[in-house]
């Protein structure tokens, strides 16, 4: 470990697994930072050579830190779980994907999603190789600005959510000491103003979120609701172009097109259908429309994301009960 600054806060340095011989590197690795400091199991998903490196900033009431690591596994387990540490912990893949275990759940997050979590909770995570970006607050720090945090799981916000990104602005900022603390290293006011300001930027992102929350006392469907919603506005934003497919949503989100079905099918969906719907649901709405009379039937259905006019009419009298030209003249407007 590399520290610098440890006369008082802030106090910035690095850890780095390269410290280790390689012959006795993970092993080392594992009991001495693992067990010892992490307070986690930590064992590797490849055969590939281990290596994590971070770099770390601690300020009165949070620890920032961000770097890059093998694919791994890690577990806090019952045994581990005693040293009483109620941090609440914010998780961000920069890249690669994680997924997470806790109290019978399950669940995915890639690039730029973030998981939430209790570190005095039981929990298992499998990471891919990749770089992440953490930053761990007392519960105490907490618990007054989350309304019935005790209630509550683990929470997934999706990357979308613009309090993330700020609340990952700042934190960057601080991490990179271009926020405050860089010239004031012993000023403690202004660490500790620092510090409350990431403090209400996280209370504000779980307190507006908890539709995203895992519900301790059962499987309310509330983990999947983010990735859900998140997946829904995907499509409607792109369903016009014929081209896209649940491959294109799985590289935007850095999940699999297997979980995105998993997922819509926890809600009895699938993929194609909901894309076909929502292109249905704009063309009725052209076609209901007197603004658009003179745009034929079929330029609708090309603008709508539909390349096969007859599949086009086929789909939208299973969905309507009529064609889209009855649709249009009980509109009184004119036929194509």
């Amino acid at each position: 470990m590399n520290e610098q600054g440890n006369e008082g806060p802030p106090l910035r340095g690095s850890v780095s697994s390269a410290v280790f011989p390689k012959h006795n590197r993970l092993n080392s690795w594992r009991e001495i930072f693992g067990r010892q400091f992490l307070r986690l199991d930590i064992d590797p998903l490849d055969d590939g050579p281990f290596h994590y490196h971070a770099r770390y900033t601690a300020l009165p009431g949070l620890t920032i830190s961000a770097g890059n690591v093998s694919a791994i596994e890690c577990k806090r387990t019952p045994e581990l779980i005693q040293d009483n540490n109620d941090d609440l912990v914010l998780l961000t893949p920069r890249r690669g994907s994680m997924l997470i275990r806790e109290r019978g759940m399950e669940a995915v997050i890639g690039p730029g999603d973030a998981i939430v979590r209790r570190s005095s909770e039981v929990g298992h995570t499998r990471s891919t190789s990749g770089e992440f970006l953490t930053v761990a607050i007392p519960y105490t720090a907490m618990a007054s600005r989350v309304l019935d945090i005790d209630r509550l799981g683990f929470a997934v916000i999706p990357r979308e959510n613009a309090t993330l990104r700020l609340l990952r602005g700042h934190l960057d900022m601080l991490l990179d000491g271009t926020l405050g603390p860089a010239s004031t290293e012993g000023d403690e006011s202004v660490l500790a103003m620092a510090a409350r300001h990431v403090h209400e930027v996280a209370g504000l992102l779980l307190d507006t979120s908890r539709d995203n929350w895992a519900r301790m006392s059962g499987r309310d469907g509330g983990l999947h609701a983010a990735r859900l919603a998140a997946i829904r506005a995907d499509v409607a934003r792109h369903a016009t172009d014929p081209e896209y497919s649940i491959a294109d949503v799985a590289r935007q989100h850095g999940i699999s097109p297997g979980y995105i079905r998993k997922l819509l099918a926890s809600q009895g969906e699938r993929f194609s259908d909901l894309l076909r719907t929502e292109r249905l649901e704009r063309a009725y709405r052209l076609l209901a429309d007197p603004g658009n009379d003179r745009v034929t039937i079929t330029d609708i259905a090309y603008h709508c994301g539909f390349s096969d006019v007859s599949y086009f009419n086929r789909c939208f009298r299973q969905r309507y009960a009529a064609t889209p030209g009855e649709v249009r003249s009980a509109r009184g407007l004119l036929r194509d």
